[in-house]
């Protein structure tokens, strides 16, 4: 009598399954494409070619569009502007806008990234029906805004600059410095014309 074979195939699951995709590169890719093209240029049919998933893939695991794009938003915060948080923990206020903009400059000499700010392309450009997105972007804007401003302050009250410098208005300027150096960076300006910004913008600011 023959014995059985009590050798336990493997389970089909396992055989011949397919790789999963890597969340992490699919939010990279579409962040370069609502960074490219913006909120409303980003159709779902551009997304889901760089992304390389399948739109019921996209729902189930990102969720809708405006998901998405939050979800995008975190991570660019957290891989291109982290120089924000770095920047806040300088010893001086000096310290605090040498780190900003040198951080600024840096993110727009990436050849491997979009020139110009995620932040500024939604929020001063929106199509209708896209108010939410631009309210969001915005109130982003705002906190790290604020979050310069308390610095900033902090910084008057350790005497980091004469008192005849408003330490709101001071912080305000290095904001709009910045701004003004990524509309440049967005609209052709060269990697020296930016050096020159940044430098020219540091040798006015007051203090140590």
């Amino acid at each position: 009598m023959t014995r059985p074979d009590t050798t336990t195939p493997p389970p089909a699951a396992t055989r011949g399954r397919p790789r999963q995709f890597d969340s992490d590169r699919a939010l990279a890719a579409a962040m370069g494409v609502f960074w490219r093209h913006g909120y409303a240029g980003a159709s779902i049919g551009t997304l889901l070619e760089a992304m390389g998933i399948s739109r019921a893939t996209l729902y189930a695991t990102f969720g809708d569009k405006e998901a998405l794009f939050h979800r995008v938003m975190d991570l660019y915060e957290r891989e291109k502007t982290a120089y924000m948080v770095e920047a806040l923990d300088r010893p001086t206020a000096r310290g605090v806008a040498e780190r900003i903009l040198h951080g600024t400059l840096a993110l727009q000499t990436d050849t491997a990234a979009p020139r110009g700010s995620m932040g500024i392309v939604h929020s001063i450009s929106h199509a209708p029906g896209d108010e939410r997105i631009r309210e969001f972007v915005t109130q982003r804007g705002l906190f790290w805004r604020e979050k310069l401003v308390a610095r900033i302050e902090q910084a008057a009250a350790a005497g980091d600059f004469p008192e005849r410098f408003g330490a709101r208005g001071l912080a305000l300027s290095l904001k709009a410095a910045t701004d003004g150096l990524l509309v440049a960076a967005g609209s052709g300006a060269t990697q020296a014309e930016l050096h020159e910004i940044v430098e020219a913008f540091l040798a006015m600011w007051p203090g140590r």
